[in-house]
């Protein structure tokens, strides 16, 4: 799989503003490939989705662990940190103003899929033309019209629908859970990455696993080929109605 000729094919056809990225899951015994950035470098500790939005904006080559990061809901999410209750996390989405009372708040958060602590030990992001591993996920932000098309090629690819979950937050973890279940995804980044990492009011994200890649490409290419394109193509070969002022208007036209 060459992983910039992949990149090139959908900056060509899909026109993200940003670069495809990289996800690489780091275990207990992996190391950090060399020249990642760490917050670390610059003093300072961030939410993940900080440091993500750096590769696919400024195409760095970054990575985080438990230590570089001060966002309490990843790092509970992540098993960074052992979260001991779900009441706990149910107690912090009322107090952020999601739930008027515990018991709505706490039903929701029985429903969250965390990683078992430990699972994780870090994260690698970068632009997948300069991979300096193998990544176990490709992650693609965009605009909702670009997101239908990669639907165009995943399903010409797999004959299968993209499931999504959407809840209050944590897209990060949303981003990553296509490692576990194998299956893409389409997350609404929350209220946290709109706030922290800059990510803009138009924009979401599609993640699916390495493995399908290639032939997401290849779906891309194939339904480009049919006519299925980004930008897509307004119709415009039609005669607009003439509203009163523009009749009006055109009776005091003459002819030249």
């Amino acid at each position: 799989m060459d992983l910039k000729k992949c990149s090139e094919i959908i900056m060509k056809m899909v026109m993200p503003q940003s670069f495809p990225i990289g996800i690489k899951i780091l275990r207990k015994d992996d190391l950090f490939p060399d020249g990642v950035v760490r917050p670390g470098k610059f003093g300072i500790k961030v939410a993940l989705c900080q440091w993500t939005n750096l590769a696919r904006r400024w195409g760095w080559v970054v990575g985080a662990m438990a230590e570089d990061i001060n966002c309490t809901p990843c790092l509970a999410g992540f098993g960074f940190k052992k979260l001991k209750n779900k009441s706990d996390f149910a107690q912090f989405i009322m107090d952020l103003g999601y739930f008027d009372s515990l018991e709505p708040a706490a039903v929701l958060a029985e429903q969250l899929e965390f990683l078992k602590p430990g699972e994780v030990k870090g994260i690698v992001a970068f632009p997948l033309a300069k991979a300096p591993v193998r990544p176990d996920l490709i992650v693609i932000y965009g605009t909702p019209a670009q997101m239908t098309r990669l639907v165009y090629a995943y399903t010409h690819s797999h004959s299968r629908v993209i499931h999504s979950k959407t809840s209050f937050g944590l897209s990060c973890l949303s981003a990553v859970m296509p490692f576990w279940n194998q299956e893409p995804t389409f997350v609404h980044p929350g209220r946290g990455e709109r706030t922290l990492a800059g990510t803009d009011d138009s924009e979401m994200l599609f993640s699916t696993p390495a493995s399908h890649l290639e032939a997401l490409v290849d779906g891309l290419e194939k339904t480009h080929e049919k006519g299925l394109r980004y930008p897509i193509q307004g119709y415009v070969l039609y005669e607009p109605p003439l509203i009163p002022p523009l009749k009006v208007l055109g009776e005091k036209l003459v002819e030249v």
